[in-house]
């Protein structure tokens, strides 16, 4: 059995601020209507691979995601990136988790014990990869539509 430190404690605590931060920042954030850009009002600047290529990077809608979920826009957050919207959601999952965890002064490695990583870790890539793909493909066909309007 693995023994709960002060560096446990502090990573829970971490996990828990970090998530909390960055659901914050989500509702503060106004959605881009094109579905990518909501970064830029942090003072980002535009998608250099989407500048560079004229495709999106996987993470492409992220942000957009972020900031339609936080406000309560499912359907949106999903169409701007379906990745974006699941990371929300586990943002949203390890608040409580964190806080559990810290109350009950158990590890992360506790937790995750017995749970094939690999497997977890093939079925994310998976899922981003079919994300970027479906990314790629809602901005190929915007950009079609409205040349062709």
């Amino acid at each position: 059995m693995l023994m709960y430190s002060g560096p446990d404690k502090a990573f829970s605590g971490a996990v828990l601020a970090f998530s909390a931060a960055v659901l914050g920042i989500a509702r503060w954030l106004h959605p881009a209507a094109s579905g990518m850009g909501t970064h830029e009002q942090l003072g980002l600047p535009p998608c250099k691979f989407l500048v560079l290529t004229g495709l999106p990077c996987p993470s492409c809608g992220f942000t957009t995601s972020f900031a339609y979920a936080a406000h309560f826009h499912f359907q949106r957050a999903f169409f701007a990136s379906p990745f974006g919207l699941l990371l929300f959601l586990v943002a949203i999952l390890l608040i409580p988790a964190s806080a559990v965890l810290l109350w009950r002064r158990t590890s992360w490695l506790q937790m995750f014990e017995g749970l094939d990583v690999t497997a977890i870790t093939g079925w994310t890539v998976a899922a981003y990869l079919t994300s970027w793909i479906y990314t790629i493909t809602a901005v190929s066909a915007t950009a079609s539509f409205l040349a062709g309007q």
